[in-house]
């Protein structure tokens, strides 16, 4: 009767602290969910207003700020919780995990890689922002790109100007598979000069 009281009263101190702690977990889960989103807009906002042709010192410097802001909540929500899909954590959250990894340094990305890899074996991140982020990697690393996302400023010529793209020839079938549009559209929209 003595232990069947004890497991009694157990229970009752137990299982509600269970519960707190399972709803106070959530509720962090979103809280950090939220203000990954709330960076992400703020970082979308502000690399709409950069223009590759003029380099604005303050903007560039505010969103270095921000970038590493972003990629410290990001971190620390991947330890915690993992990559989400964003049909966990909405889509601009979602977004905001592989965005801060790919304005990230060369080194950074290349210790994220195989998380964004896992990630995207489980649909949990966008083809096509996989394919940014293998691009810029691989841009990175001084070797071609595979889905010709990334472009510079060539100061010689004045343009924009596609960095190197492996096998050129089947872009198009590669950018397809990840929901890119044809090169030439790409270029035609970022005023990018076609070699």
């Amino acid at each position: 009767m003595k232990n069947y009281l004890i497991l009694i009263i157990s229970i009752f101190f137990i299982v509600p602290f269970c519960s707190y702690s399972q709803n106070q977990s959530d509720n962090d889960f979103k809280e950090e969910a939220k203000a990954i989103e709330k960076l992400t807009i703020k970082s979308i906002k502000l690399r709409q207003q950069v223009n590759p042709e003029s380099e604005n010192e303050e903007l560039i410097k505010e969103m270095k700020i921000l970038d590493s802001t972003l990629l410290h909540k990001v971190t620390l929500f991947l330890n915690e919780y993992g990559w989400k899909s964003k049909k966990e954590i909405g889509e601009l959250a979602n977004m905001g995990l592989l965005l801060a990894i790919q304005h990230s340094s060369t080194e950074e990305m290349e210790s994220f890689k195989e998380i964004v890899e896992r990630a995207y074996q489980e649909d949990k991140v966008e083809k096509s922002s996989y394919a940014l982020y293998v691009d810029r990697l691989k841009v990175r690393n001084g070797l071609p790109q595979i889905y010709g996302t990334q472009f510079y400023y060539d100061e010689k010529s004045a343009s924009l100007r596609f960095n190197e793209i492996e096998d050129f020839e089947n872009v198009n079938k590669r950018r397809k598979k990840v929901g890119l549009a044809k090169i030439e559209k790409y270029a035609k929209k970022n005023n990018i000069v076609m070699n």
